[in-house]
């Protein structure tokens, strides 16, 4: 067969009609004895082409002749023996040519999906190389084993080998095969540095995660110790962070060993070696004595800064690892569940956005808290010694300090605690917008959903500022206590009478730099031990959650696939009341929306029955049928049957594996071909013989790149039936031994419906266990058995004929049904006229556009047409962009201008001069007050008098100590102003940042929310944010603070030995020289780790969705593998940006030691010219550039790095494009606009994107006042683009909609969409109540709510739950059936009220009853409106003023149902006829 000629649209109607003129005997005899296949050999291309019907597919999947015993891809579509009694034959005749056809075509790559690649996920080559690093892990990895023996500490002891070989392969983490030079001096990085510098970092340049780091080995490790924890406390009494202390208490106490060390030798050094030298400044001994001093000084700072290389090489090490542990062990927890319970996935997101870098900074900041205690320890002891007990005095002020921090720190805790709290809901409300985007832009609700997010960032944003400022004071307090204490001392000691010399005074302001070292270990260690124990306790909350308990049982019958014995199921349901009042009042008190004043903040699980006393017994090999009205428990039976429900009483048995298929299909971000095989290995026959048996053959040939064509996150390319298929086709594929088909049919039309229930149900599951779930009853008497439920039990039970025959609750509705199947049946809603009979491209909700577009690209190509198709053609999803070069300087003027402007930031950077010119010029002033001495005062000694060496004499003293004294008011009032300024400034940049990107990001068209993951946008406005509001000011006040205290230990330096002036010029060059190169590596960590987070978000957002799905099919090791992959690659990444960091630190500390070093040996050489007094000043200041210098220039580059998150934000708010304004003042139409309801399409030609071809080329009609417009054509026709045109959710190509006569592109999008209504496919519901969800702007009475609900015959149903209209809804309305669902959505759409509906088959899984009533209601509540409906049900279609009819983009025929009918050869009476043959018998 030459595929070219079958698929020109003239061929196509000439066959169809060619079809429809043979006598039904003919079609008949056809159906029985085609024998064409659907795939020709090469030796059959020449061939005239053939009429491709559903017969050819039935003879394309020929089973052998001993199908019975064979697996699924051997017995696939097999016909039921009661459709023909020759088909078996049939079968026999054809089967070894159809085979052969199969393997041909498949030798020379069918549809471009070129076979030798079994790499179904990839899409471009960068794809293919990440699949192969991904690889890499599990040839790196090593299994956890428990060991007692000390061999276990042998890998991390190897390090201590001062030099080692590496034996590592190139791509491999180099730092576990590095000796002690490279453990200390993190030389193992400088080959990435080089090359971040030379060339910039790509992906691929990044080694692999060490095997000791991986999240898979660290989570098994302490998975034990947890389950060893609740196993010997119990659930209530296991302690999390005692299991963290086991995981991590060897390396902590190593880690706590070297930094004693660290401690110790930096307490020596002011405290003997500095003192010693002074001393030596002012007498007479050798040059030798200073020699030493000086050389003692020197290396006890060397061995401190090597020493305190090792403590951060351990830390950061054990904390990566707890960090993989405890987020690890949370998604292996998930995937043990069947739903969250009371936990949202906003929650579950920023667990592993958020609390991630806080469990990290607990283990590594943490720990060093013991700092603060020894060093004042150890202050007080020498100061005693040193100046004797008046010194006391100034101790105080260290030992009040502690409570104050503690306090501080409570505070902190619980605000934070408070923070998370709002920031969850902020979060979840962020990805429940971008869940349904689409329907909140088409129902112009972006200002109620806009409100909700703006108050609750408002509640966040008082939290933050509460939260910021005690932060601020902490942190504005650290560095000024060590100077306010030598103040209090030194007037102490004075004003008792005693001498103050100089080695004195800068021996004890050296000690306070350790002072002041320990004080800030306080204060950041305070914060992240108080932080850590929050997220910690975030983490156990997941961990302690009920897990369903397994109740499946096997039955003891072998030929028993499914025993129910007497078995009540409930749910675990959310209860929004009783609990925790306080805090709900608390949340008022804060300021929130009324909407969001009945949204459930905290939510109590509580267990509902909603299944009772079911007994029933299924067969091996049965197909049996479930039906009953909406909310019956038609899918919490199928969930029963998987365990994902409690079971309350009685007992459960299956027998066998489980295939499932979800009434809403569960689509991963992944290719077609990835989304069928999950995880199974590729098997070319199968896979074939499956995309036939579900339809999904032309599906496929349309995509650009065949079965590698990437699908968007939650099937945004894909139309609702499509989603459906794949899902069907994915358990087809998996070859189960039982299917669990919870209504698979609802979302295609009835002629696929048809050709799956033939050829899948009945065909190739006729030897499965199959329980069918449905709403369409013409399929009943094909089954074995029905069950009929009835409000959670099963009413009635046996065969269809005897359920008939019994004459009750079932018989009636069948027979109702029966009234209106012939129409429904007949007049089905098939649009194709292809014998394919393909469903229905892209409802306008359900359905994105980008996969619309792709239709066009080759509309009429038959999916037997080789076509060679590039992977990379495939593509939706945009590479996220990783930046590359310096920040840009537009970004922080950005920022600036976000802070307030340049007058306000030049302000708070004079508040920062101010405090930290107030500590120096103390210092200053008590070196003029040594200095000045005792003023040459004469004392009594005896019988004469000589001058006195005791500055307690110098007459001026009350001078001096007033000066100093009213120092200590300064200090403090400066630093308060500074914290207060600072922290007001960055929250408002922060908050503005915030407000900008958000309405920037929903503002955007549709185009970017389908080829954006949500992942990604959830990134930005969780850990992004979290940056900006907490991150950067932290560093960037450090690190002003900082940049103000080195200037003035310069200025101290250079202004007592002026020599210093050219070493500065020298060291200031290698100092820039360092961070200028090495700043590019760290820069380019930091923007590889913010790209690294977003797949890991993306999939942990997937994975919470399709619990239900994962693990129906037990699928939880891959999905968990996958997981621990990209969090591995998250980890690496990170875990280099912080080496990097240390990297530089050590480096610069080495460097800052040679400014020391230069400075004592200047104070050695001009013993004499300059007074000890200055030269104590110089050393001190000089000692305590050492960790300055190299932090702050850190600090610089980290500050740098987090601005990455500043620069996404801000390329976001500024390189999105934008919708058309919400509103245009100047073309606001009439308030009753549209008045008539008519709509004119003139010319409209539409595409989706700019690369994308025109869906709708030029097409013209008019739909009169309160007509009823039906639209119809075949896959790709553009039917649901004229909703997207009608909407305005993609801006037209050329020609105009007009409403009434008014050119709706004039106006205002929310102007236009609010005068529309539209009645989604995919029922949507939001977080909230039932009253939020009908009406989010509180318009409408309760009174006309009730109506509505009534109307839909939802009232009884919402009027016996216990807070009625403010019941709680929860996310995705997972407390509401399927059906349920769409009838609150056509509840929505009745009180709205608007003069035109769109309507987008709204009642797929609604019951066959409740749809007749429904559609009764449709015609009589929406007389007064002009109504499109795009066809699903033809009978609805029937009804219609008139039908229009498209094809590739254009309008075929537009008039009454009456006149196409009567013209049998027009394109719908087509539809009309092959829908006829579909039929089932």
């Amino acid at each position: 067969m030459d595929p070219s000629e079958n698929n020109t649209p003239g061929s196509h109607d000439e066959e169809t009609q060619g079809e429809h003129k043979e006598t039904q005997s003919q079609s008949n005899q056809e159906e029985e004895n085609e024998t064409v296949p659907l795939i020709e050999s090469g030796a059959q291309a020449d061939a005239e082409p053939k009429v491709i019907t559903e017969n050819a597919v039935r003879v394309a999947f020929l089973p052998p002749a001993e199908e019975a015993d064979l697996p699924i891809s051997e017995s696939l579509v097999h016909g039921d023996a009661s459709y023909s009694a020759d088909d078996n034959s049939s079968y026999s005749d054809n089967e070894a040519d159809i085979d052969q056809d199969i393997d041909d075509a498949l030798d020379e790559g069918y549809m471009g999906m070129e076979c030798t690649l079994e790499r179904g996920f990839s899409l471009n080559e960068a794809a293919i190389a990440r699949d192969l690093r991904y690889e890499r892990y599990d040839e790196v990895a090593v299994k956890y084993e428990r060991s007692h023996s000390f061999s276990k500490y042998q890998p991390s002891l190897k390090h201590f080998i001062p030099v080692r070989k590496s034996s590592a392969e190139k791509d491999e983490m180099p730092l576990d095969s590095t000796g002690l030079y490279g453990f200390v001096s993190y030389s193992w990085i400088t080959s990435l540095m080089w090359k971040a510098y030379k060339k910039g970092l790509k992906e691929e340049d990044v080694p692999i995660c060490s095997k000791y780091d991986m999240c898979d080995y660290n989570t098994d490790r302490f998975e034990a110790m947890w389950n060893e924890e609740v196993k010997r406390k119990g659930k209530e009494g296991a302690s999390l962070q005692r299991v963290v202390w086991r995981f991590l208490r060897t390396r902590l106490i190593m880690a706590l060993t070297f930094f004693m060390i660290t401690l110790i030798m930096g307490f020596v050094g002011p405290t003997i070696f500095m003192r010693f030298l002074i001393t030596w400044l002012s007498t007479d001994e050798p040059v030798t004595t200073g020699m030493i001093w000086t050389a003692g000084l020197i290396f006890s700072e060397f061995i401190r800064i090597i020493i305190f290389g090792v403590v951060w090489s351990i830390s950061y090490r054990t904390g990566v690892r707890l960090r993989a542990a405890c987020l690890g062990l949370v998604y292996k927890k998930l995937m043990r569940m069947s739903s969250l319970g009371n936990k949202s996935i906003g929650e579950v997101i920023n667990l592993f956005a958020n609390d991630a870098q806080r469990i990290y900074d607990f283990v590594v900041l943490g720990p060093l808290i013991i700092g603060g205690p020894v060093v004042a320890i150890g202050g007080v002891i020498y100061i005693l010694w040193l100046l004797g007990p008046w010194a006391l005095f100034g101790m105080l002020t260290f030992l009040l300090f502690y409570p104050f921090q503690y306090g501080i720190s409570r505070l902190t805790g619980y605000l934070r605690r408070r923070t998370v709290t709002v920031t969850d809901e902020r979060v979840r409300m962020m990805n429940e917008l971008l869940t349904c985007v689409k329907l909140i832009k088409m129902y112009a609700w972006e200002k109620s959903f806009t409100s909700s997010i703006t108050e609750i960032r408002k509640r966040e944003r008082h939290l933050l500022e509460k939260s910021a400022y005690v932060q601020s004071i902490s942190l504005a307090m650290a560095p000024t206590v060590p100077v306010i204490a030598a103040i209090v001392t030194f007037l102490a000691h004075i004003g008792a009478g005693y001498n103050l010399t100089a080695a004195q005074a800068w021996s004890f302001s050296g000690l306070s730099g350790q002072i002041h070292f320990g004080m800030d270990c306080i204060t950041y260690c305070l914060v992240s031990i108080r932080e850590g124990q929050v997220s910690l306790e975030r983490c156990k909350s997941i961990l302690l959650m009920d897990e369903l308990e397994p109740y499946l049982k096997t039955p003891q019958e072998p030929d028993t696939a499914v025993v129910l014995d007497q078995a009540t199921l409930a749910w675990d349901a959310v209860s929004s009341f009783k609990k925790k009042k306080k805090k709900k009042r608390r949340n008022k008190k804060d300021g929130i929306t009324p909407a969001d004043q009945l949204m459930p903040k905290v939510v109590d699980l509580k267990h509902i029955d909603v299944l009772f006393d079911l007994c029933l017994s299924i067969k091996k090999g049965e197909l049996i049928a479930v039906c009953g009205s909406v909310g019956a428990g038609k899918s919490s039976f199928i969930s029963a049957l998987l365990g994902h429900m409690r079971l309350q009483s009685g007992e459960v048995y299956l027998q066998g594996t489980c295939a499932y298929v979800g009434q809403q299909a569960w689509i991963m971000n992944a290719s077609f071909r990835e989304n069928i095989l999950m995880g199974e290995a590729f098997d070319a026959k199968r896979y074939y013989r499956v995309i036939y048996a579900c339809n999904l053959t032309q599906d496929v040939g349309a995509m650009p790149a065949g079965d590698f064509t990437e699908i968007g996150e939650r099937g945004i390319n894909l139309s609702g039936g499509q989603k459906q298929r794949l899902s069907l086709a994915r358990a087809l594929y998996a070859n189960r031994d039982i299917y669990l088909l919870d209504d698979p049919l609802s979302a295609v039309d009835a002629h696929v419906g048809s050709h799956i229930f033939q050829w899948v149900i009945k065909g190739a599951l006729r030897n499965k266990t199959t329980v069918f779930v449905t709403h369409q009853l013409q399929y009943l008497p094909l089954c074995d058995r029905v069950v009929y439920l009835r409000e959670g039990k099963i009413a009635e039970l046996g065969t269809h004929s005897i359920l008939m025959e019994d004459n009750k609750e079932y018989a009636g509705l069948y027979r109702t049904h029966m009234e209106t199947v012939e129409n429904q049946e007949k007049e089905s809603k098939t649009e194709e006229t292809d014998a394919g009979g393909r469903q229905r491209q892209d409802s306008v909700i359900s359905g994105g556009s980008s996969l619309n577009g792709y239709q066009k690209n080759s509309p009429e190509k038959s999916p037997v047409k080789e076509v060679k198709k590039k992977p990379e053609d495939g593509q939706l999803i945009t590479e996220e962009k990783l930046e590359k070069g310096d920040i840009p300087l537009s970004t922080y003027n950005w920022y600036i201008k976000a802070a307030g402007g340049y007058i306000i930031s030049t302000l708070v950077i004079f508040t920062f001069a101010a405090n930290v010119g107030s500590t120096a010029f103390s210092s200053w002033w008590l070196s003029m007050w040594l200095s000045a001495g005792s003023g040459n005062t004469e004392v009594v000694v005896g019988n004469g008098t000589v001058i006195s060496d005791n500055i307690a004499d110098n007459p001026d003293l009350f001078m001096y100590q007033t000066v100093y004294g009213c120092l200590i008011l300064v200090i403090l009032g400066t630093s308060l102003i500074r914290g207060f300024a600072f922290m007001k400034t960055t929250l408002k940049a922060s908050s503005s940042m915030h407000d900008q990107v958000f309405v920037k990001v929903f503002r955007s068209p549709m185009s970017f929310f389908d080829t954006t993951p949500s992942g990604r946008i959830i990134n930005i406005f969780s850990r992004d944010m979290d940056e900006v509001d907490v991150r950067v000011p932290m560093t960037m006040e450090t690190f002003l603070q900082n940049i103000w205290l080195i200037t003035s230990s310069l200025v101290f330096v250079c202004l007592v030995f002026p020599h210093f002036l050219p070493f500065l010029v020298v060291l200031a060059i290698l100092f820039l020289f360092i961070r200028s190169i090495f700043r590019i590596g760290i820069r380019d960590f930091k923007r590889m780790e913010n790209v690294s987070r977003s797949p890991m978000y993306s999939h942990v957002s997937t994975t919470v969705n399709g619990l239900a799905t994962i693990n129906a099919y037990g699928k939880q090791e891959m999905f968990t593998k996958k997981f621990m992959v990209l969090f591995d690659e998250n980890t690496c990444v990170f875990f280099l940006f912080n080496c990097a960091m240390r990297w530089l630190a050590i480096r610069l500390d080495l460097l800052a030691l040679l400014v020391m070093s230069i400075t004592a040996i200047l104070s050695l050489i001009l013993r004499g010219s300059v007074e000890a007094s200055f030269a104590g000043l110089a050393l001190a200041y000089a000692a305590q550039l050492s960790g300055i210098f190299q932090y702050t220039v850190r600090l610089s580059t980290e500050t740098e790095a987090r601005f990455t998150s500043v620069q996404r934000i801000s390329n976001y708010t500024k390189c999105l494009a934008s919708e058309a304004p919400a509103i245009i003042e100047s073309k606001r139409p009439d308030p009753n606009w549209p008045k008539y309801g008519r709509i004119s399409y003139r010319n409209v030609q539409l595409k989706y994107r700019p690369d994308t071809p025109l869906v709708l080329k030029g097409i013209t009609f008019d739909i009169d006042s309160l007509e009823k417009i039906g639209v119809v054509g075949r896959t790709g026709s553009g039917k649901s683009s004229l909703g997207v045109a009608l909407f305005r959710l993609v801006e037209l190509a050329g020609g105009s909609v007009r409403i009434d006569g008014v050119d709706i592109s004039d106006l205002g999008l929310e102007d236009l969409r609010s005068r529309l209504s539209i009645i989604p496919q995919d029922p949507v519901l939001f977080i909230g109540t039932v009253r939020y969800n009908l009406d989010p702007f509180e318009k409408y009475t309760d009174e006309a709510v009730w109506s509505a609900l009534e109307q839909t015959y939802m009232k009884e149903k919402i009027a016996n739950l216990p807070l009625k209209l403010n019941a709680p809804v929860v996310e995705n309305g997972e407390n509401f059936s399927v059906g349920e669902r769409q009838l609150m959505c056509m509840a929505r759409a009745l009180l709205r009220n608007n003069k035109i509906l769109f309507l987008d088959e709204a009642t797929a899984a609604i019951d066959t009853e409740t749809d007749s009533k429904i559609q009764r209601t449709l015609q009589e509540a929406f007389k007064a409106c002009t109504m499109i409906t795009i066809a699903h049900r033809l009978n609805t279609v029937m009804a219609c003023s008139r039908i229009l009819v498209l094809d590739d983009g254009k309008v075929v025929e537009f008039d009454t149902p009456r006149n196409l009918m009567a013209n049998p050869h027009s394109a719908f009476a087509k539809m009309v006829a092959a829908a006829e043959s579909s039929i089932p018998l």
